[in-house]
C-alpha cells in the first residue's frame, strides 16, 4: 500500500490551478498522467510473483498496461468522489500539469480510502495483492 500512496505523492503537487476547461478535460489530463506514473513504476511497483509469473510477454504487457489504465482511474474517480463530498471544484484542485491538492474541508483519508479500495481491485484483476 505505501508503493502506491508514494505514486499518489508523485502526482500530488503544489502548482497553479488550471483555468478554463471542463471537469471532463481535467479529469482527463489526471488520468493520462497518472496512468503514464503508473506504468512508469510498474517494474518495481507490482510483485515479483507478477513480473516472474511465467505469463507471455505479450501478455504480461497487457495486463500492465490495463492495470495503469484502471489505477489512473482510481485516481481520477477518488478526486471527483472528494471532489463532491468536500463541494470543491476539481478545478480549484487540479494544476495545468494534471497534478492536484486536495482543498476543502475533506479528510485526505476519505480519498485515500477510495483510492486504496479501487487499486485493490485493480491488483486482483492482474492476480496480484496490494502490498
Amino acid at each position: 500500500m505505501l508503493r502506491n500512496l508514494s505514486l499518489f505523492g508523485i502526482v500530488l503537487l503544489t502548482a497553479p490551478t488550471v483555468n478554463a476547461q471542463s471537469d471532463e478535460e481535467i479529469l482527463e489530463l489526471v488520468r493520462t498522467n497518472a496512468t503514464k506514473v503508473y506504468l512508469e513504476q510498474a517494474s518495481w511497483t507490482l510483485p515479483e510473483t507478477f513480473h516472474e509469473s511465467g505469463l507471455a510477454p505479450s501478455d504480461k504487457d497487457r495486463l500492465i498496461k490495463e492495470w495503469a489504465e484502471a489505477s489512473g482511474d482510481c485516481l481520477a474517480d477518488a478526486l471527483v468522489t472528494y471532489s463532491k463530498t468536500t463541494e470543491t471544484p476539481i478545478a480549484e484542485m487540479v494544476s495545468d500539469d494534471g497534478s492536484f491538492v486536495l482543498k476543502g474541508e475533506g479528510l485526505s483519508s476519505e480519498f485515500d480510502l477510495h483510492l486504496t479500495s479501487c487499486l485493490e481491485r485493480t491488483w486482483e484483476a492482474i492476480g496480484a495483492s496490494l502490498p
